[in-house]
């Protein structure tokens, strides 16, 4: 498994109001989540953003490096502005190299399906990543999907992915992860989806619920 090393230091302010003021200094606030609780941590903007060019979409372990000690963790989530799609704040998830963890593993789609290219349909794609269950150094960067065999109204499920040494499947082993299926079956399922979707909030006003959720783990840090 591949690691990327990320330069953090120890964060001492939390709080809405103080992580505006590191945000405009080029500094994303951070937590990490460990067997201790949550710590506040904090990271260069332009170092996080180099490190996500090189993470990419595969899955990868980061090795957060303070000034006294490394952790190994996960990339847990990340929350941006909605109008500027800057990065607001990251979690991170301390990992034990030698103990069993839950983590998501992307999918990757290989091949020219035959439903596709011979039969008409196309494809359509229902999970981008499943999770698995493994220690730190078996977590697969992707799991490769060969759907080159795929003919109209087939479907691969969870059960049909391939199995890799030391991962288990934690999504339900039914789960569907992509189907071939006909336009007019497409078209209807865009149908049903446009028309079940609300009026989206505007920029301004998805901006304010964005950074107080951002500020919960500072919060829950700060009690600590």
């Amino acid at each position: 498994m591949r690691k990327i090393q990320l330069a953090v230091e120890k964060r001492d302010c939390c709080g809405t109001t103080a992580c505006g003021r590191l945000r405009k200094k080029e500094v994303i606030p951070a937590v990490v989540y460990g067997p201790s609780g949550i710590e506040p941590l904090q990271v260069l903007k332009p170092d996080f953003r180099k490190m996500m060019l090189e993470k990419g979409e595969g899955a990868a372990l980061i090795e957060l490096k303070g000034k006294s000690k490394t952790r190994l963790s996960l990339l847990q989530a990340t929350q941006r502005n909605p109008r500027t799609d800057a990065y607001l704040h990251i979690d991170f998830r301390e990992v034990d190299p030698k103990k069993p963890m839950v983590a998501k593993a992307p999918l990757k789609f290989v091949g020219d399906p035959v439903g596709v290219r011979d039969e008409g349909g196309v494809l359509d794609v229902v999970r981008h990543n499943v999770n698995v269950t493994c220690l730190p150094d078996d977590l697969p960067e992707y799991i490769e999907v060969n759907i080159n065999d795929l003919h109209l109204d087939q479907t691969i499920h969870v059960k049909d992915l391939p199995q890799l040494k030391g991962v288990s499947y934690k999504t339900s082993l039914t789960e569907l992860v992509v189907a071939c299926v006909s336009v007019e079956e497409e078209e209807a399922e865009q149908a049903a989806g446009d028309a079940a979707t609300t009026t989206a909030p505007t920029p301004d006003a998805a901006a304010t619920p964005a950074e107080a959720a951002a500020s919960t783990a500072d919060n829950q840090a700060a009690k600590k």
